[in-house]
């Protein structure tokens, strides 16, 4: 089963994002601000995070930076408001990670979308670097 972390710090939406991941059978951990989402990822292993990039205690791209850093290999949405962040998320990820947004009110239809291409690719990804070291 897969397993996906979900990062906001607006209460409503990690239940919604919760509830939903559930009904499509993943399992789920949330966390309501960057500080925590990092103490998660250090105990757990996931194949999906949801994160979102304005939150007060550790800034969503401030995170990314910090996982990039520590060398965790999963896809990651950004979910924003803010769609011109884009090129800052581009920036920090480059090659290193799969890294897609989806901008605010929430669509949960292109969540799902993005989620089941960005695990595929990620797949296919992490498939050819296997392949490409034996």
């Amino acid at each position: 089963m897969p397993r996906v972390l979900i990062v906001d710090d607006e209460p409503s939406i990690l239940y919604l994002f919760k509830e939903f991941f559930k009904l499509k059978d993943f399992e789920v951990d949330t966390a309501d601000n960057g500080l925590e989402a990092l103490k998660k990822l250090h105990n757990n292993k996931y194949h999906l995070m949801i994160l979102d990039v304005k939150m007060g205690e550790k800034h969503g791209l401030e995170v990314l930076e910090d996982i990039i850093d520590r060398g965790y290999d999963f896809p990651i949405i950004m979910c924003t408001a803010f769609g011109h962040l884009k090129q800052d998320v581009d920036i920090i990820a480059g090659d290193k990670m799969d890294v897609d947004f989806i901008t605010k009110p929430l669509d949960l239809e292109e969540l799902w979308s993005k989620t089941v291409s960005l695990l595929k690719s990620h797949a296919i990804k992490t498939d050819n670097k296997l392949g490409s070291s034996t």
